[in-house]
C-alpha cells in the first residue's frame, strides 16, 4: 500500500459486529483494489502513503460506497465501517439492492487498545 519514496501514515479500519449484513464479508480498498477482508468484530490496519485518499468499501457483489480521507506523515486515521442503513429499505427490491452500497466507512476517533480487545485483528 506504500510507496518507500513517500510518507507514511496509517490506516485502522474496524467493524463491529450488526445482525444486519452480518454474514457477508467487508472488503476495502482504494482504486477499485481491495486489500481487507473484514468480518464482524473484526479490524485490520496498514500503512499508507501519506496524503488524500478515496478509501472504498463493499460486500462481494455490491457497488461500493467510497469516503475522502486526508492523512498526515505518521498519523493513524481510524475508520468504522457500518451497514448502510439505506439498505434496509432496499432489500424489499432486489433490483433497487443491487445499486445500493452495502457498507459505509465513517471517520472516527480511534478506538482505545481496551477496545479494540474485543476485535479480531486480521492480517492482509
Amino acid at each position: 500500500m506504500s510507496d518507500t519514496n513517500k510518507d507514511i501514515a496509517s490506516l485502522l479500519i474496524y467493524r463491529e459486529k450488526a445482525f444486519q449484513a452480518g454474514a457477508v464479508s467487508l472488503y476495502v480498498g482504494k482504486d477499485d483494489k481491495y486489500f481487507m477482508e473484514l468480518g464482524n468484530d473484526e479490524y485490520g490496519q496498514v500503512e499508507i502513503d501519506a496524503g488524500k485518499h478515496i478509501i472504498q468499501a463493499k460486500a462481494s457483489g455490491s457497488p461500493s460506497s467510497a469516503l475522502q480521507i486526508e492523512l498526515a506523515k505518521n498519523q493513524t486515521v481510524c475508520l468504522l465501517s457500518k451497514p448502510n442503513p439505506e439498505m434496509l429499505g432496499a432489500m424489499l427490491i432486489p433490483l433497487v439492492a443491487n445499486m445500493v452500497p452495502t457498507f459505509v466507512l465513517e471517520q472516527v476517533d480511534c478506538p482505545s487498545a481496551e477496545k479494540l480487545k474485543g476485535f479480531m485483528r486480521v492480517g492482509l
